[in-house]
């Protein structure tokens, strides 16, 4: 989903829906104050911030929208939960992609190997973010601080917002060992650059541009 809000000098932006982070919840609030939504064909459903910049970037600039007139804004949150998150959805699913008997330290490690026959996700958070080796963002949000990107929208949209979240994860944690989880920190070295940021405030403004750490090399 791409939700771009033609809102007034200095309150416009675009929010990249990436998967896993209340995306939902997100674009019921946000449509109905939405200039445009992208979400079909199912593909720009997740549109990434690469997929922006080569395919909607230049529209919007055509339709009088140049990039420094608005803010790209996506949602982050901690990356093990995130890689949960995928685990337990599947859990849910019927099909092939099933997760129903694969417990989280298989599907963690099917994931850092990379195995494409696995019911694991395809890309990663930081990838999502980036275009030309960078970060593309602009600003990004703790989705577990919804105080803050709450109040960043409501003051966007000029009204008080309420966003319902459903698909809401359990709080009982999917069991890693030590060995696994330690794989999964350094894997997700990009993504704990981000999180990092986020810490204290709850939001990332004055991303772009920015160059993640890099993971280690196998």
């Amino acid at each position: 989903m791409m939700t771009f809000l033609g809102l007034g000098p200095g309150r416009d932006f675009v929010l990249l829906a990436l998967p896993k982070t209340a995306s939902t919840a997100l674009e019921r609030t946000l449509t109905p104050y939405a200039t445009e939504v992208v979400g079909s064909p199912p593909a720009q459903k997740h549109l990434p911030a690469r997929g922006f910049v080569h395919t909607r970037m230049e529209q919007l600039a055509a339709d009088g929208h140049p990039r420094e007139s608005y803010e790209l804004v996506t949602m982050f949150r901690e990356p093990i939960g995130w890689l949960e998150s995928w685990w337990r959805y599947r859990a849910r699913d019927g099909s092939r992609h099933s997760t129903a008997d694969m417990d989280f330290e298989e599907f963690a490690l099917r994931y850092v190997s990379g195995d494409d026959e696995a019911p694991v996700p395809a890309g990663r958070p930081a990838k999502f973010i980036r275009a030309q080796g960078a970060v593309a963002v602009d600003r990004i949000f703790s989705v577990d601080r919804p105080e803050v990107w709450s109040a960043w929208f409501g003051e966007r949209v000029g009204a008080p917002l309420e966003f319902e979240r459903r698909n809401v994860s359990s709080a009982e944690r999917g069991h890693l060992s030590g060995a696994t989880r330690k794989r999964l920190e350094a894997w997700f070295a990009p993504e704990y650059d981000v999180w990092h940021r986020l810490a204290d405030t709850g939001e990332w403004s004055g991303a772009r541009g920015t160059r993640l750490a890099k993971r280690p090399r196998s």
